[in-house]
Order: structure tokens, then sequence, then C-alpha cells
């Protein structure tokens, strides 16, 4: 994997800022063209868990996502770099429509923008989902686990804090025992 300068991760993650619309699942498949796909700064499958671990961690995926991908990219400075950029658009831009948007919100063309954005953000977080199965899905107990967690997250009123807990946990344990099985 490439290390990358702080000015580039900088730049990289303003872009992705600029773009970014509807939160942290949107950044996903952001994440994989700047980072993955054109400047392989990390692998698919390392996005992949550093997308999983952001969601356990406390703050906005899109900000802990950011931050892991660029330590990644370039340490600690670049951890600052990424989370600089990422932030710095949405600043800008709160800064320049905060006057503005008061008198503009009930006009009915901004409205109707604002559910075409929200339509956009839907098929995202459908791409997201869709690249995430395929990685994450991948065998029968995968399947399974996904199940359970599916149905406990439905039909009970378990925390999905605690749902996340107890998977990793019987995660680790079967992989544990599928190790000791092979190398026995």
């Amino acid at each position: 994997m490439k290390k990358a300068s702080l000015i580039e991760i900088f730049k990289v993650f303003f872009i992705i800022g600029i773009q970014l619309l509807g939160g942290g699942y949107v950044i996903v498949p952001l994440l994989k063209k700047y980072i993955v796909d054109e400047r392989q700064w990390m692998s698919e499958e390392e996005l992949v868990d550093y997308f999983a671990m952001s969601q356990c961690i406390p703050g906005i995926i899109a900000g802990n996502i950011s931050v892991c991908a660029g330590y990644r990219a370039g340490g600690i400075l670049g951890s600052l770099a990424a989370i600089s950029g990422l932030i710095s658009t949405p600043f800008i831009t709160i800064l320049i429509l905060a006057n503005i948007l008061s008198s503009v919100v009930d006009n009915k063309i901004i409205q109707e923008a604002f559910w075409g954005i929200r339509i956009s953000v839907i098929i995202l977080i459908f791409i997201t989902i869709k690249d995430l199965w395929k990685k994450s899905v991948n065998s029968k107990f995968t399947y399974i686990l996904f199940l359970l967690i599916f149905l406990s997250l439905i039909l009970s009123n378990i925390s999905p804090a605690i749902i996340i807990v107890l998977s990793a946990i019987i995660a680790s344990v079967y992989t544990k025992l599928n190790k000791g099985e092979k190398n026995a």
C-alpha cells in the first residue's frame, strides 16, 4: 500500500467532503473510488474493516472512517489531514449558507432539490450495502450470523451496541475454533 503526502490526503478528503451528502454510509463508495481504486492507499478489505470499526466507536461514521483511512495513508498527521479536509467543506458551506438558508427554506424549488438529494442518498446507501454484503456475508457462518443479528435487531429491544459486541465475540470464537481445527 502506498503512503501519501499530507497535502494530498487533505485534498482528497476535501474533495470527498464536497461530495458527501447523506452521512456515513455515503462515504464508502467515495473512499473506494479515491483511496482504494485510484490511489491504492488501502485494500478494499481494509476499507470494509475500517468501516465496520467506525460504526462501533463513538462519533460520526464519516469522521471516524476518515481518521482511520488518513492514518493508514499517512500516520497520525495523515489522520489530522483527512479529518481537516473532510470537515472543511461543510464548515465553509455552513458559514456561507447559514444566512441564506433561512430565507429560501420554504422555496418549492429548494424543497424539490432536497427531495432529489434524499433519493440519491438512498441509492448510495443501497450500493454500499451491496458492496459490504459481497465482502462480509461470504460463508454459511456469516450468513447465519447475519440472520441472527438481523432478527435480533427487528424482534427484540436489545441495544444494537450489545448485538455488535456479541457478534464480534461470536465471530472471534468461531475463527479461533476454525483455526484450531485446521491446525489439528
